[in-house]
């Protein structure tokens, strides 16, 4: 036989709420009017190198033959989905 709670929250309610809203407070005084300048050209120059020399410097690169994960990754036995 299975039992249930029930959770009761008590409110206090007021008969009547009044809100207020104070005077507007002081603010920075307002932004000076962007103006149009004159006209203007802007140029972009990209260098490209023309050559690069290695794929993986050391000490990144593996020497061939070496490439080997120890230990070994064991695949799980089990995986656990679950549905949210």
């Amino acid at each position: 036989m299975k039992f249930f709670r029930v959770k009761v929250a008590v409110t206090d309610l007021a008969v009547s709420i009044v809100t207020l809203q104070l005077p507007v407070p002081l603010h920075a005084p307002d932004q000076p009017v962007k103006s149009e300048s004159a006209d203007v050209v802007a140029v972009r120059v990209t260098a490209v190198p023309a050559l690069k020399l290695e794929a993986q410097a050391p000490p990144q690169s593996i020497p061939a033959g070496e490439e080997v994960t120890v230990p070994v990754p064991v695949p799980p036995l089990f995986t656990v989905s679950a549905k949210v």
